[in-house]
């Protein structure tokens, strides 16, 4: 596993992106993790859908639950993101579930277990000192903890700023 940390609109997916394509050597599975609810969505999905096109991506849309998804990939995968699969792992239509970090991780470990390589972008979302919701902040600390449990099991961990990465591990 390799995990690719950064601020919003950092460059992390395009480097995830180039180092999967340096990397993968064949098919490779995109797994989207962002749930298509509202306009803003839809627009983004659509963005990063044109921007993989003839790129030899399979698109799999997997917003929560991606055990559910792993024998449908392909040995190179890159999951993009954990900070959506978190939010949607945490506010699901059915109610608010408060510790979900562990069962993500599990199954990224499954998942990881399946691929040749296996890339994963998360997000720096730890700096800011803002005045939040107790969910927020929750969802906040989930987050961190999946991160540190991702790059534990990871064998490079990547912090990309201003679109230039920087390796960390």
């Amino acid at each position: 596993m390799i995990l690719i940390t950064g601020g919003s609109a950092s460059g992390k997916s395009a480097f995830a992106e180039k180092l999967l394509a340096e990397r993968a050597g064949g098919k490779k599975t995109y797994l989207a993790t962002m749930a298509a609810s509202g306009e803003e969505a839809h627009r983004r999905i659509s963005r990063h859908r044109l921007q993989r096109e003839g790129l030899g991506y399979t698109t799999i849309e997997c917003p929560a639950r991606i055990a559910s998804v792993i024998g449908q990939c392909e040995e190179a995968v890159l999951l993009e993101d954990l900070g959506n699969l978190t939010a949607n792992e945490m506010f699901p239509a059915e109610g608010f579930r408060e510790e979900v970090a562990e069962q993500i991780a599990g199954e990224l470990f499954q998942l990881d277990d399946a691929c040749r390589v296996l890339i994963v972008v998360t997000n720096e979302v730890f700096s800011d000192t803002g005045n939040y919701s107790l969910q927020t902040r929750q969802y906040i600390r989930e987050l961190g903890r999946l991160n540190c449990f991702a790059a534990s099991r990871a064998r490079e961990v990547w912090e990309v700023i201003c679109g230039i990465p920087v390796r960390r591990k």
